[in-house]
């Protein structure tokens, strides 16, 4: 039954809901976008892909002049020069690209940007990330990001969080996708324990 429960019924995603913050962008100075890293797939080169594209769309669309692409991690190339180099190839111009490569960790990103946001004098950005991991990016700009309006927009589908939602006899949920909404809850316990939420 718990089986059943656990992967034939939408109750993970149920669970998994209090995590997703998203809000329509407003056009602001710049926009955010954090890496992916080995993200909530565990394997590297899942996420930023989908990141980068939707933030091409929302500086096409004029929400934003510039775009920070923040991550420290490193497979085989920096992941913020891939991400540079696809969103260059999708048409955006590289003197309106920053990159952040300091960052370790999603609080440092946050960190990262609100300084060169301050060095900018911008007052306001739209935030980028997956749909799991808006809630602990907002707990951290609540804390950190002082008087910086944020747009929490995350990538409208996920590939690696992408489900079923018909068929009474359809698996709803696989095995990684829990282990990427655990993830995210057990990031949210570390992050108050370090006291940086």
């Amino acid at each position: 039954v718990g089986y059943l429960l656990i992967f034939y019924t939408p109750i993970v995603w149920v669970l998994a809901s209090p995590l997703v913050i998203s809000e329509e962008p407003k056009v602001s100075d710049v926009i955010v976008v954090l890496g992916g890293g080995v993200g909530e797939s565990g394997k590297a080169g899942q996420g930023y892909e989908e990141r980068v594209k939707q933030a091409v769309e929302l500086y096409k669309k004029g929400y934003a002049k510039h775009i920070i692409f923040s991550s420290g991690y490193t497979h085989i190339f920096k992941e913020t020069l891939v991400m540079k180099a696809l969103a260059v190839s999708l048409g955006v111009p590289e003197s309106a690209i920053i990159l952040e490569n300091r960052a370790s960790n999603t609080y440092e990103s946050i960190l990262c940007a609100k300084e060169i946001a301050g060095k900018e004098r911008w007052k306001s950005i739209v935030l980028l990330s997956s749909p799991y991991h808006m809630l602990r990016v907002s707990k951290i700009f609540a804390k950190v990001g002082g008087d910086i309006a944020v747009s929490y927009t995350p990538i409208p589908e996920s590939s690696f969080y992408t489900h079923s939602t018909k068929g009474i006899f359809t698996r709803k949920v696989n095995v990684s996708q829990i282990g990427g909404i655990v993830h995210e809850y057990l990031g949210i316990l570390y992050y108050w324990w370090k006291g940086w939420i």
